[in-house]
């Protein structure tokens, strides 16, 4: 699904945050982790000259990119995922919904899955983001 991609690449790609607030202690802290801006299947320079179509931001109430803003609900971590619904906005102002992943890696990486549409992408922290 074309949309669908682009809205994980967005949301992959944009600036903004994912609201990962759990209950346990552990959920924040991989929410704490999971915040900044990230780049999208490419190392992110962080100099300024990164694409910005390829850029994503996740914050605690929303993940931007390309695509649009997402807001994000009944936010669950298992581990080192987060699990989401993300209902997202597209430029030209329809709103979709979505089931969101977001796993934690040890490379300083993110594994980003959309489920429906099976979209799977890398999020490159940027450096001091």
């Amino acid at each position: 699904m074309r949309w669908s991609r682009l809205l994980i690449i967005s949301l992959i790609a944009g600036s903004a945050g994912v609201p990962a607030v759990a209950q346990s202690g552990g959920a924040d802290k991989g929410q704490a982790k999971l915040l900044g801006t990230y780049t999208q299947n490419v190392q992110c320079k962080g100099d300024g000259s990164d694409d910005g179509k390829k850029l994503v931001k996740i914050s605690d109430k929303e993940v931007d990119s390309n695509f649009g803003p997402c807001m994000l609900s009944d936010k669950q971590w298992s581990g080192s995922t987060l699990k989401a619904n993300g209902a997202c906005r597209s430029k030209n102002g329809s709103t979709i919904d979505v089931q969101l992943s977001f796993t934690l890696k040890d490379d300083n990486t993110v594994d980003f899955l959309e489920e429906s549409s099976q979209y799977k992408s890398v999020l490159y922290r940027c450096p001091g983001k």
